[in-house]
């Protein structure tokens, strides 16, 4: 789409807020089952299984699939590469292996027991986040794992120590905060001919603080929704496979009928929704789908305990 379209305004308007609410999430989901020390082992492989083997299964589906319609690709000598290195929207998960071998680190060494060493380490994460240390430093998603790491212990954080960060005075401050900086950059974006915003590689405390507050914003202020509840339920097979059905309805339809833009657009966000949530129902009919899937076996639940809060609505990769 046109930098000037509507489509593209909509985009980059919530651009920062998208992967960091998914990612302080999952920090949010770890927060209930946390750490224990005597489970480390346990605890790590479970992790592993759980983000590595989709992590896996994805890549090669959507490098197959990528091969077969004429997409550039690695060639067939190089695609191991896709394994080691961030694979289109894939590496979220990657990063997200790293952020919790971090976060194994800082649970081991008791470094977030308390607020005052919470913050310590918050601090470490935010100079990982804006110093650009690991900038160009690719190999498994380093350089991703450095921004999504804040989001991730915020988070933890809003859970851990909500007598300080679920108030209505932390509220009040949090609300001040997204009206400013969403309000800010919707300024920006709706005024100006903006090109697809990257996140990752465009960091700035603005954006970081958008992110986290309207995270914290949404943790306490948005109702329960049954539909809401079912979706998020499957969040994480609809975040591995969505693309694959979007361009499934890109391509049947929109490549051979003249849909109009918007009917399309909503048929392909439905597809990319519906779609993946049918597969993790096919998945869980034969042996070994739903590990291949999504990491989990048969009979072992993966939901959180039910919360009046936002983070019930979702299962993220965690």
């Amino acid at each position: 789409m046109a930098d000037s379209s509507v489509y593209r305004h909509f985009t980059n308007l919530f651009v920062h807020i998208r992967m960091p609410l998914f990612t302080f999430l999952s920090g949010v989901v770890y927060a209930y089952r946390p750490l224990r020390p005597e489970q480390m082992l346990e605890f790590s492989g479970k992790k592993l299984r759980r983000l590595g083997v989709p992590l896996i299964v994805a890549t090669t589906v959507l490098y197959t699939l990528h091969l077969v319609t004429d997409h550039r690709v690695p060639p067939a000598s190089q695609a191991w590469t896709i394994y080691l290195f961030p694979y289109w929207h894939l590496w979220f998960v990657q990063a997200l292996l790293l952020v919790f071998v971090a976060v194994i680190a800082f649970e081991s060494l008791g470094a977030l027991s308390t607020l005052r060493q919470f913050l310590l380490v918050f601090a470490l994460a935010l100079t990982l986040y804006s110093g650009g240390l690991f900038e160009g430093h690719e190999i498994l998603g380093l350089n991703n794992a450095t921004y999504l790491l804040p989001f991730f212990l915020a988070g933890l954080a809003a859970h851990r120590y909500r007598n300080v960060l679920q108030t209505p005075r932390a509220l009040t401050l949090t609300l001040v905060c997204l009206l400013w900086s969403q309000g800010w950059h919707s300024y920006i974006v709706l005024t100006r001919t903006v090109p697809p915003i990257d996140p990752v590689a465009h960091r700035s405390a603005l954006n970081l603080l958008i992110g986290i507050s309207a995270s914290l914003s949404a943790l306490q202020l948005l109702p329960r929704l049954g539909l809401l509840g079912k979706i998020g339920g499957s969040s994480y097979p609809i975040y591995l496979y969505h693309p694959v059905f979007v361009a499934a309805a890109l391509s049947g339809v929109g490549a051979r009928l003249p849909v109009p833009t918007s009917l399309l657009f909503v048929m392909g966000g439905s597809l990319g929704i519906i779609g993946p949530m049918l597969l993790e129902q096919a998945a869980a009919r034969i042996p070994g789908g739903r590990l291949l899937l999504e990491g989990t076996t048969a009979g072992l639940s993966t939901r959180p305990t039910p919360s009046p809060t936002l983070a019930a609505e979702v299962k993220p990769a965690a």
